[in-house]
């Protein structure tokens, strides 16, 4: 029997699994995609490594498991900047290679109820499991169809979560090839560029790999992203190696402002008791500025969602 099923296998659900794993609670985590990360995905080419998601992080607080040993892993590009030796996706790995616990991979889950004292949780093949609690690491318009049924009030508030159209687009160049300066680069269309030369990052210290936020219409492909972006920074060349991504999930509109903490609260406090909603969409504090993407407030959600899990099911217990 299940204590704990967690529904998502991004950075906040694999830190809610480790934390279950570690109290020796039993669990299930189930993943729509076949890897787990959600948006956060590294790719080698060329001597680059490239990130699909933000490439660059505010520097951890104490929250990386040192058991991880990944303080080494991470290279400052400024002094409260940071980047991944190996890429972002080194610290998905670190997590989900720790996890003994049962797993679904390839599973999309349809919707959540409850049946006496348990949880169920349809799958959309038609299997049915259940649960003693619930962790729901999944952005906003896949929890309101879940929470559709048990709990519509959450629902009807998480339906209108709405996202920015910023693709972020990666570029490896010769440097001899970018432009001086580039100053005045940045507007409404070009929000942010982060650059590094770091020796782990790209081929050696004559190169530089450069991520750029582009908003674009819908219509626009990756390969014509990468194009207007090059012409805007102004390169006297092709880029050596290019990739475009656009991860629907990743900049909520929401200026993580007063209203929108009052709308996690109303959510929250409508959701039923043993259910706890975690990820990226859910902080109280913006996840990401000019490009820079924070980890604290996700990995710290992941561990609570667990502690308040594992409470949950004590209190369950007694008479």
């Amino acid at each position: 029997m299940r204590d704990v099923v967690v529904i998502g296998g991004g950075l906040s659900g694999l830190a809610a699994c480790y934390e279950l794993e570690k109290r020796g609670t039993a669990y299930t985590v189930i993943e729509v995609k076949r890897r787990f990360g959600g948006g956060i995905r590294s790719t080698a080419e060329g001597g680059f490594i490239m990130d699909a998601c933000a490439f660059a992080f505010r520097r951890p607080a104490g929250v990386l498991p040192p058991e991880f040993e990944l303080d080494q892993q991470i290279l400052p590009i400024s002094d409260d900047v940071c980047v991944f030796r190996h890429g972002a996706e080194s610290l998905i790995g670190a997590f989900a290679d720790c996890l003994q616990g049962g797993r679904l991979m390839r599973m999309a889950v349809s919707s959540i109820g409850r049946l006496r004292n348990r949880f169920t949780i349809c799958l959309e093949n038609g299997i049915m499991l259940d649960a003693g609690a619930l962790i729901l690491a999944v952005p906003a318009r896949y929890a309101a169809r879940m929470l559709w049924n048990l709990a519509p009030e959450a629902a009807e508030r998480l339906t209108a979560f709405r996202y920015d159209s910023i693709r972020r687009v990666s570029l490896g160049f010769r440097k001899r090839d970018l432009p001086a300066s580039m100053d005045g680069v940045l507007d409404e269309s070009f929000p942010f560029i982060i650059a590094t030369d770091q020796p782990e990052r790209v081929p050696d210290r004559d190169h530089c790999l450069i991520q750029v936020g582009l908003r674009f219409s819908s219509n626009t492909s990756a390969q014509e992203a990468i194009i207007v972006v090059t012409r805007h920074l102004g390169c006297c060349a092709s880029p050596l190696v290019a990739r475009a991504d656009h991860w629907l999930e990743a900049d909520l509109l929401s200026e993580h402002d007063q209203d929108h903490r009052e709308n996690l609260r109303a959510i929250r406090d409508s959701l039923p008791a043993g259910i706890s909603l975690i990820g990226s969409d859910y902080c109280r504090e913006s996840p990401s500025s000019n490009g820079v993407s924070g980890l604290d407030e996700r990995i710290l959600a992941g561990t609570r969602a667990a502690r308040d899990a594992i409470e949950f099911l004590q209190a369950a217990k007694r008479p």
